[in-house]
């Protein structure tokens, strides 16, 4: 079943999250809007629970009605609660005087046998006059026993005329029957507490546990202190015919913030201890689920691991040690291994990465370099100009024609690449070095070019 935008609303704010979260009860948007606005800023709902065709809201405070109408009204009981008759029924319901009228609460999961209504309220006596109704059964009964009347009142003339047996029975009526208001209890041991509220003549004394964890407790248990008490104290009320409750923690725990709140514990010093004694201590008290760091590196340790957390030792705790903390806290134990110190570096440390190599330059060809071979390689590359059989324009063209050769030989050496060349097809070197050909522009005239054959 999807989430209403009303229990949406409830579960945000923090006055109605935890009853939002545990009871089963949907409120329609409109009464849920009435009740966050009837309740103050520090308030906290406790249980809600079904009234008729309303709803009710036990708080911190007292109980506030919801009255589910086209346009909702909210009405507020104060404490203390009124009990005309405590849980009944199927459904555990619980009759709450409110005006006069009694209202029928029920439906409750936080609450199901109404004890935190209990808690916070008094039962009235059976014939207490604030009981609706209470002179008309009356008069109803005394029509319908005229023969049960007429006795009693021949008892009561009797005891007239004889008025030392008569009166001694009277006093013993009285001391039975009598209306006091009921003892604050909070914050004494149980046990002398319970030995107290007998002999004030209770009809019942019994004790339970004030936290959520619903533990069993002897009314003469040792080590327990009370927290809660139903009633109430300084309500008027019947010993003789009331049963008294006092809900208790055991000393070592602080008390709920209110009745079956999870418990309240202080946290115990657990720097320096081993981590299985650690646990142990915090088990003990409560809390089960413990996260194990590494001091060090600030890893989650797991206990069911392959490493032994059992002898390594507590180096910081959170939260701190007599700190007030609840028992769903769940704490943060940083450790280090046997014989390591908390304040040592990491023994793992993460090597550093390598920088990667730079990448050698890529050597950038010279333009413009000449040299003494160069001007050889250009003289013997010019066109031979001398065609003559003579014997100095033979000599002359032999030159030109043995430079040309030797062009062709790969014999030149520091040309430059673009200057003009001859033969096409000749090589040679450039003066840094690298090898030239003798190729033929787009224009008809050779140039020396990079040979990479």
């Amino acid at each position: 079943m999807s989430e209403t935008a009303a229990q949406r609303l409830l579960k945000n704010d923090h006055r109605t999250a935890r009853a939002a979260a545990g009871e089963s009860i949907s409120l329609p948007d409109d009464c849920a809007k009435a009740l966050l606005g009837e309740l103050a800023s520090g308030e906290v709902v406790r249980a809600l629970y079904h009234d008729g065709w309303g709803y009710a809201a036990l708080t911190t405070r007292g109980l506030v009605l919801v009255r589910n109408l086209p346009a909702p009204k909210t009405a507020r009981v104060p404490a203390p609660l009124l009990i005309l008759r405590p849980a009944y029924g199927m459904f555990g319901s619980v009759d709450v005087l409110v005006d006069g009228k009694p209202h029928k609460l029920h439906g409750s999961r936080l609450d199901p046998k109404g004890e935190l209504l209990g808690a916070l309220g008094r039962l009235l006596p059976p014939d207490s006059p604030l009981r609706p109704g209470r002179g008309r059964r009356l008069s109803t009964w005394v029509r319908r026993h005229p023969v049960s009347v007429a006795a009693a009142a021949a008892v009561v003339a009797v005891a007239g005329l004889n008025p030392g047996s008569g009166g001694e029975k009277t006093v013993a009526q009285d001391r039975t029957y009598r209306t006091v208001d009921v003892p604050d209890f909070n914050g004494t041991p149980l046990a002398p507490a319970v030995a107290k509220a007998r002999l004030d003549g209770w009809r019942k004394v019994s004790a339970a546990d004030a936290s959520s964890d619903r533990r069993p407790v002897k009314p003469t248990a040792p080590g327990w202190r009370v927290c809660f008490q139903s009633p109430s104290a300084g309500v008027p009320t019947w010993p003789s015919l009331t049963t008294l409750t006092l809900y208790a923690v055991p000393e070592r725990e602080a008390c709920p913030a209110w009745l079956h709140d999870s418990r309240r514990i202080l946290m115990p010093g657990l720097v320096g201890e081993r981590f299985d004694d650690a646990s142990r201590a915090l088990d003990d008290r409560g809390l089960d689920l413990v996260d194990a760091i590494h001091a060090h590196t600030g890893e989650r340790l797991d206990e069911g691991g392959s490493q032994n957390l059992a002898d390594w030792q507590v180096c910081r705790q959170r939260p701190e040690a007599g700190s007030e903390v609840s028992t769903t806290t769940r704490p943060d134990l940083w450790l280090t291994g046997p014989g390591v110190s908390c304040t040592e570096p990491s023994p793992s440390p993460k090597p550093s990465q390598k920088p990667k190599p730079e990448p050698k330059p890529r050597p950038q060809p010279s333009y413009g370099a000449t040299g003494g071979g160069s001007g050889a390689g250009g003289t013997g590359a010019g066109p031979s100009r001398g065609t003559g059989s003579g014997n100095g324009g033979s000599s002359s063209g032999s030159g030109s024609s043995t430079g040309g050769s030797g062009g062709a030989g790969g014999g030149l050496a520091g040309v430059q690449f673009g200057q003009y060349c001859s033969p096409v097809g000749a090589t040679a070197t450039t003066g840094d070095g690298r090898p030239a050909k003798c190729f033929m522009g787009r224009d008809g005239q050779a140039r020396w070019g990079y040979n990479s054959g």
